[in-house]
């Protein structure tokens, strides 16, 4: 796996959404991490806050997936049985 599979759609193109996702992952983390350096303290707050936009976001994303992968199915089961 390269890691512009992280970039990539389903037929092989890149993707401008997943680019955008994954900047604001990195940049997120870039900034999580610059602050702790900062700080030269641990905040259990910010990475917990960190953890849970990225969580959050990776299941949000998973969940729309299989949401329209299901209305798309029902779609053409219903296209199919009109043509028949």
């Amino acid at each position: 796996m390269s890691p512009l599979d992280l970039i990539r759609s389903r037929d092989g193109s890149m993707s401008q959404t997943k680019l955008a996702a994954a900047c604001f992952h990195f940049a997120l983390f870039v900034t999580v991490c610059f602050v702790t350096w900062i700080k030269k303290d641990f905040v259990e707050s910010m990475w917990a806050l960190y953890a849970a936009a990225a969580v959050g976001h990776a299941a949000y994303d998973k969940t729309m997936a299989t949401v329209k992968d299901s209305s798309d199915k029902k779609l053409a089961a219903t296209q199919a049985a009109t043509e028949q």
